[in-house]
């Protein structure tokens, strides 16, 4: 246990200088990798990579397990809170980029409802995207500044769409890019036909997916009560030698395994019954 716990600290922390400072390569870069860099970059977290997140969580899973053993000084107590610091980076960079998503969601029925109006006043779709830098909502600033510098550079309006996707990581931004180019090449009577089809299409789905929020709330927040008590009040109990003692011993261990089996099985099930089907990116 002596020469466990600081062997597995200086693994933690070699990970942790590897992962932020070398880039990793994408051509060496797996499956796993590859979603991860997706979900950060979905995440709005610019600095931050697929190897880099797990990095994070090798330092957190070391700390809590240094951290846990000194204060209960039960390496099976400590092993299964750890486990769970180990996770949290990346459920905060899920929460964080699930919240981002809904955040564009809201915004982009009253940009297409700008991108109307701007087409209807007589201005190409090019430009009508371009204002809403200024007139647009302000979560979408970001995205169409970065459309607006590609389309002034190149002249190209579908290379500004690429940048709008790139910008936003968005399977709502995906949809919309794609039907903004088709919008484009129809042109005429039906762009707005077309645009008013699409806004409809989004704030119809944001409708329903609110109203579902609506009513599975409970359940995550149960979830949640329902996971996390019965380790705190372990944690608790664990202060006590005599606990601590317990939990040491194989029966003691075999309890913290069966028990966190089953919180994770518990709260996967609660959660999925309350998930909505998660939305891909278009490839094109």
């Amino acid at each position: 246990m002596r020469l466990l716990v600081p062997l597995l600290a200086g693994l933690g922390l070699a990970f942790l200088f590897s992962g932020l400072t070398v880039p990793p390569r994408k051509t060496e870069s797996g499956r796993m990798l590859r979603s991860l860099d997706e979900l950060v970059a979905g995440a709005g977290l610019a600095r931050l990579t697929g190897f880099r997140l797990i990095s994070v969580s090798v330092l957190a899973f070391m700390g809590s397990l240094i951290v846990v053993a000194g204060i209960t000084s039960s390496f099976s107590i400590a092993l299964a809170l750890a486990s769970v610091a180990g996770a949290w980076p990346l459920s905060f960079v899920r929460s964080r980029r699930e919240k981002r998503l809904a955040r564009f969601r809201d915004a982009w029925p009253d940009a297409i409802a700008t991108l109307i109006a701007a087409v209807r006043s007589g201005v190409s779709l090019p430009e009508a995207c371009a204002t809403l830098l200024q007139r647009g909502p302000a979560e979408l600033s970001p995205g169409f500044e970065a459309f607006t510098a590609t389309y002034r550079a190149s002249g190209s309006f579908s290379a500004g769409l690429t940048r709008i996707r790139s910008a936003f990581s968005d399977p709502v931004a995906d949809r919309i890019a794609i039907a903004l180019g088709l919008a484009n090449d129809v042109g005429g009577s039906d762009l707005v036909r077309v645009l008013r089809t699409l806004g409809d299409f989004i704030r119809e789905d944001l409708r329903v997916r609110k109203e579902i929020y609506a009513r599975w709330s409970w359940t995550v927040t149960a979830a949640r009560v329902a996971a996390a008590a019965p380790w705190i009040v372990l944690v608790m109990m664990a202060t006590r030698p005599e606990a601590a003692a317990a939990y040491n011993s194989a029966t003691g261990a075999l309890v913290i395994v069966a028990g966190g089996a089953v919180t994770v099985l518990g709260y996967r099930l609660m959660l999925r019954a309350a998930r909505l089907p998660e939305e891909h990116r278009l490839e094109v």
